[in-house]
């Protein structure tokens, strides 16, 4: 184990930033955390490597809580040589609105996954193996100025206390890099490093392209089934059917592929094919 030292004088902010939450059942695959002791030597002991993979059709979404007013922490529980954390949040919502007391009445007896910014890194309250509660508390308020809204208390049993997540977010509008803490607008995404890309409109609408890296996520809008087939050197490894969901009269539809660096695209109708080529990984 490493020293674990404090630098007299250095920045401490206290309290909470940005926080996200999707329901667990929309988790297709979890990040893993290694609970090997040795690993605490290469600090990677409270840290999830990779990022969440959702279903198709769904994104994390965004909660505000106000500021000066939300935490995170986390308390000790069992018996000796048995022990575990409960992680817990606090965040505070400051009205009634509908948005938020829907909320309350789904999350009351729900099962969610949340991630809270804190000082820089962002922490998961939420496990696999657990479910977390959720304690939806709403409030009016009194006299003028006094404060109101819902106060969200939220616990979960985890083997780690707060765990640390540097993987993606995917929201509906863009993703987050959890790492570097960049936000990519899907309107922004960069192709320029696409290589060999072409759009074939006739003969079945395809879209072909090679890709640098093992992990990516591709917008479309258009009808389809959209065939993804992935392979490696001309091997293939996988082909996933995708059915393409309109939100809001318009069609985005994620599509992750892990496997291999050459993906062919295809649907009945394509109109628009954005690529995020910033958060490729190579693991």
């Amino acid at each position: 184990m490493n020293d674990i030292n404090f630098q007299l004088g250095s920045v401490n902010p206290s309290g909470i930033g940005d926080v996200f939450f999707v329901a667990k059942r929309h988790i297709l695959r979890w990040p893993t955390i290694n609970d090997d002791f040795e690993t605490i030597l290469q600090n990677g002991y409270a840290v999830y490597e990779g990022s969440f993979e959702l279903q198709q059709g769904h994104w994390w979404n965004r909660l505000y809580s106000t500021q000066g007013k939300g935490k995170i922490e986390w308390d000790y529980i069992g018996e000796t040589d048995c022990k575990m954390v409960t992680n817990k949040a606090t965040l505070s919502f400051p009205k009634l609105t509908d948005e938020i007391r829907a909320f309350a009445k789904f999350a009351s007896n729900g099962d969610f996954v949340v991630i809270v910014r804190h000082d820089g890194r962002f922490h998961v309250i939420g496990s696999r193996d657990y479910r977390a509660t959720l304690t939806p508390n709403g409030d009016s308020g009194d006299a003028a100025g006094s404060a109101k809204g819902v106060t969200i208390n939220i616990e979960c049993p985890d083997t780690t206390p707060l765990p640390t997540y540097k993987g993606n977010i995917v929201l509906s509008d863009g993703i987050l890099n959890c790492e570097t803490n960049i936000f990519i607008n899907y309107e922004d995404m960069n192709t320029n490093k696409i290589e060999h890309y072409t759009n074939r409109i006739e003969g079945g609408n395809t879209v072909r392209f090679d890709a640098l890296g093992k992990e990516g996520r591709i917008h479309l809008e258009g009808t389809g089934p959209i065939v993804m087939e992935v392979s490696v050197d001309g091997v293939s490894y996988a082909t996933v059917e995708h059915a393409v969901e309109f939100i809001n009269g318009v069609a985005i539809a994620p599509v992750q592929f892990y496997l291999g660096d050459k993906v062919r695209i295809s649907a009945t109708t394509l109109t628009k094919v954005e690529v995020n080529y910033n958060d490729l990984k190579t693991n």
